[in-house]
């Protein structure tokens, strides 16, 4: 025999209630807006020449004229490689960096090269960074802010949430447009050379903590780069187009918090 299981009148009014503030507080939310994609800056990949006049370009040249119009591919198996290998293409590049992933960690892997990336910037280097905003964690915002403070660096947010903490809140509120996500995962230095592959930027990538997930990243030299902006690398599959954190995160990040922000 089925025990049974009163519910009192005064358990039904406070789910009654605690459903109907979630719904207000839904319906509330829904009518905030992400920035207006107006006066956005625009900004393209290196063309094929200027490419070729890197340290990178020139350090390739023999090989591509050997293989005329292929590229090369080498495996990174080796999760330590793969992180070595995206640090030394950070060091390396001398006009641009191009990386987009869709989970980014606040953890050791990913604090180190969001320095490399700033260290990069801090040299002269262009740097774009585009991340997924639903993989990468709300602590992340005043490190990012004061990144894209920085005249080298633009940050954009693929598809961003406009309440920043708890980001489910957008699930319920714009679910259609929420659940469409970035998946891109490519770290590129000076249109020449690029990463790609299953890994995503965080300690379990790189075999820095237990349990490691641990794809085959492919390192890719290409015999001619192809012109790519953060307009056009997300028009594949009609994605919503990127934010810039500008009027996203509604702060204003002095260039002289820059160090102190991503430093730790």
């Amino acid at each position: 025999m089925q025990a049974q299981t009163d519910v009192t009148p005064c358990q039904i009014r406070r789910w009654i209630r605690a459903i109907s503030s979630m719904l207000l507080c839904a319906g509330m939310l829904a009518g905030c807006a992400l920035p207006s994609l107006n006066n956005r800056t625009q900004s393209v990949a290196l063309t094929y020449t200027q490419a070729q006049t890197t340290q990178l370009g020139r350090a390739v040249a023999g090989q591509l004229a050997l293989h005329p119009g292929l590229s090369g591919i080498y495996p990174l198996a080796n999760p330590h490689a793969a992180f070595a290998a995206r640090v030394d293409l950070a060091r390396a590049a001398q006009r641009t960096l191009d990386v987009q992933y869709y989970i980014f960690r606040s953890d050791l892997t990913g604090t180190l090269l969001l320095e490399e990336l700033h260290e990069a910037a801090e040299r002269g280097v262009r740097v774009r960074l585009l991340l997924d905003d639903h993989g990468i964690p709300s602590s992340l915002d005043a490190t990012l802010a004061a990144l894209d403070a920085h005249p080298n660096i633009e940050v954009r947010l693929f598809n961003p949430f406009v309440i920043r903490k708890p980001k489910f809140i957008g699930f319920l509120t714009d679910f259609s447009r929420a659940n469409r996500r970035m998946h891109n995962k490519s770290f590129t230095a000076d249109g020449t050379a690029t990463i790609v592959g299953g890994r995503n930027i965080g300690d379990e990538y790189f075999g820095a903590t237990d349990g490691s997930y641990s794809p085959t990243s492919m390192f890719w030299q290409s015999a001619r780069p192809q012109p790519m902006s953060h307009k056009t690398s997300t028009a594949i599959g009609r994605a919503p187009r990127p934010i810039q954190l500008t009027g996203l995160f509604r702060t204003s990040v002095s260039k002289s918090s820059t160090n102190s922000s991503v430093r730790h």
